[in-house]
């Protein structure tokens, strides 16, 4: 059989996997820094957006968003 596919100019397929690997190298710390000072002085303000965002946060982001996404199985009707 393989020689007649061979012959097809064809073969066959077999489960494979291939793994890549690569090295990470970590959080930036100055960023990680920032990012934490924000989210504390959200929490101090009392001004942390999640999880459920204020009525004028969610005002400023309407629309800006398709979701869910067009082709989705939850998105509806595909002609839409």
């Amino acid at each position: 059989m393989n020689d007649k596919a061979a012959e097809c100019g064809t073969g066959f397929a077999f489960p494979c996997q291939t793994l890549y690997t690569g090295r990470d190298e970590g959080l930036d710390e100055e960023r990680s820094d920032s990012a934490a000072k924000r989210v504390d002085a959200w929490r101090k303000s009392g001004t942390l957006p999640f999880p459920a965002p204020t009525e004028k946060q969610i005002e400023k982001t309407a629309d800006t968003l398709v979701f869910p996404p067009r082709g989705s199985p939850s998105a509806g009707d595909p002609q839409k």
